[in-house]
């Protein structure tokens, strides 16, 4: 099947590339989860301050961006189309940055803490 006109990049860079990427995802996977796993004392209560803070920065900028919408009365509304076009970026911007705190804060499960 002739697939050149729709554009096979990604497909033929991991005919050729997907081994070494899987291999390199994998590595950067077990450092990740190495120094998570051997995680304590005051790196631990940095990585959790650092969680802690990504959250409560998050759901400002949420908040912030919701702001006109609870002003107008919608107080359950859900996603990025209830917030003005204006603020679209800082309600993306919060949702990463909670949900990276999250991420963060999972990972330190994985620690002997």
């Amino acid at each position: 099947m002739e697939t050149r006109k729709n554009s096979n990049g990604l497909e033929t860079f991991m005919e050729h590339w997907g081994r070494v990427v899987v291999v390199i995802v994998t590595l950067l996977g077990l450092q990740i989860f190495m120094f998570f796993s051997n995680l304590s004392g005051t790196p631990w209560i940095c990585v959790c301050v650092a969680g802690f803070v990504l959250q409560i920065s998050g759901a400002v900028l949420i908040l912030y961006a919701k702001i006109p919408v609870y002003r107008s009365g919608r107080y359950f509304t859900f996603g990025i189309k209830s917030v003005p076009e204006s603020l679209a970026g800082f309600y993306r911007w919060g949702w990463r940055l909670f949900l990276f705190g999250v991420v963060l804060s999972l990972c330190l499960l994985l620690s002997g803490q």
